[in-house]
């Protein structure tokens, strides 16, 4: 519930959860403020600006960025808003310009973001207009981690390495397999009916969703891999693995094979699989044997609003209201991957999308999840994230918290708690930041 605009939605204790936050309104406006204003938010990726002055338009919130290269390399990122009237400066989606001009009264603005002309300077304005101070809002701070460019509106905020924690060990195991890195094809958009936070916790760690609303998803894709024949068993609440909370809001999901097991790609026949198991020794190299070998990365969201699968899917949950939310879905390529690999890749990546048969059986359960906080006498019951509660524990190997199970909420509780924290604080100095306790050295990581 909200008292005075204090925010208590959650009895972490007990795993209660108050489901109107997904759709109160006044809510939603205080977390474009609190969450959105503050955090550190993904905006996008080098792969989609690589060229001098290349641009890309995406969103902070729900205040449009336009995110550039100018033509000395460097990347910005900015306020799509003029100065003048506030008419968006950029209208297309991407594009190469070392020039925007506000089509209202053609003020314009370098790829840097300087004001560089504005009609009717002295004739207009008797050559008194500010120009030096009115340029292109820019981002309080930009960083990139592997290629993905993050940035934040808070001046205050803590630098992106703290941000991360400890979930940037998990982070390479996906994205930081090689030193080339990844990158990304996309992004396919589409609209869905439902919170922002509801898609968030389905990733930060809802297996326990899986066997049952994508039992006949998956049955059908392995058919057809099988040529009619399922051709293993499905996933169940038994098999192996951990959600893992690494602080900071983040969660993560991992499978776990014992030591001595062989990684599924190296069964495998398909070109995907045999350029897998023809990395393996370098990603071993680069992240050891316990992230190549024995953890095998499953569900994943970075706090507030990015996700991503083992698949190749990265998703951004744009709110576009309390119950209204765009999705942007990326590809995740590794930069080496040659063309028959990439092709595989994107394909295998097709099943979630807007035309995925996977994404078909979530669009439905999170719309009814939103919902549920309209219903008079259902936003009365708590929504209820207490699985594995009072098994909570740590791992000698996994940094963070974690549940011994491939199914639990320790996720969900850590994420909610997290946003209370960022709806609560008056600035960044109310809002903790959890230690790193893992050693970085260059883009990989590694256990100290």
């Amino acid at each position: 519930m909200v008292v005075g605009q204090r925010y208590n939605i959650i009895d972490p204790a007990k795993g209660l959860l108050d489901r109107s936050i997904f759709v109160d309104e006044q809510t939603y406006q205080d977390e474009l403020e609190r969450v959105f204003g503050r955090a550190w938010l993904f905006i996008g990726h080098e792969s989609q600006i690589p060229n001098p002055n290349d641009f890309f338009l995406t969103y902070m919130g729900e205040d449009p960025v336009i995110l550039t290269r100018d033509g000395k390399g460097e990347v910005h990122a900015f306020l799509n808003m003029c100065r003048h009237r506030g008419n968006r400066i950029v209208r297309a989606d991407d594009g190469n310009a070392k020039n925007f001009m506000c089509a209202y009264h053609g003020w314009t603005y370098s790829n840097d973001g300087k004001l560089v002309s504005v009609p009717g300077l002295q004739e207009a304005y008797y050559g008194e207009l500010d120009v030096d101070n009115l340029g292109l809002v820019p981002v309080a701070h930009l960083d990139t981690y592997a290629g993905f460019v993050l940035a934040t509106w808070a001046e205050d905020a803590p630098t992106l390495k703290a941000y991360l924690g400890d979930m940037r060990w998990y982070l390479d195991m996906t994205f930081a397999r090689l030193a080339s890195g990844v990158e990304l094809i996309g992004p396919e958009k589409w609209v869905g009916p439902f919170n922002w936070k509801v898609s968030t916790d389905n990733f930060i760690g809802d297996q326990y969703h899986a066997p049952l609303s994508h039992r006949s998803a998956m049955l059908a894709q392995q058919r057809v891999r099988g040529g009619g024949v399922v051709t293993s068993p499905y996933m169940n609440y038994t098999q192996p693995g951990y959600q893992i909370s690494p602080g900071n809001g983040h969660g993560i999901g991992v499978h776990w094979r014992e030591e001595g097991s062989v990684p599924t790609f190296q069964t495998e026949q398909d070109a995907r699989s045999r350029w897998d198991a023809q990395m393996l020794p370098r990603v071993e190299e680069r992240l050891g044997t316990l992230r190549t070998k024995r953890l095998m990365q499953g569900n994943a969201s970075v706090f507030p609003n990015m996700s991503y699968l083992a698949n190749g899917t990265v998703r951004l949950w744009h709110p576009r209201g309390p119950a209204r939310t765009e999705i942007w879905s990326w590809t995740f390529i590794e930069r080496e991957a040659p063309q028959e690999v990439r092709r595989l890749k994107r394909l295998g990546a097709m099943s979630f999308g807007a035309g995925g048969t996977f994404e078909q059986d979530d669009m439905d359960n999170w719309r009814q999840t939103t919902a549920s906080g309209l219903m008079t006498i259902g936003r009365k019951y708590a929504s209820r994230i207490h699985m594995g509660l009072s098994h909570e524990e740590t791992h000698a190997e996994l940094p963070g918290r974690v549940i011994p199970r491939l199914c639990g909420e320790i996720n969900q509780r850590s994420m909610y708690s997290r946003w209370q924290e960022f709806m609560n604080a008056e600035s960044w100095a109310a809002i903790s930041i959890d230690p790193i306790t893992v050693k970085f050295e260059g883009t990989a990581s590694t256990r100290d």
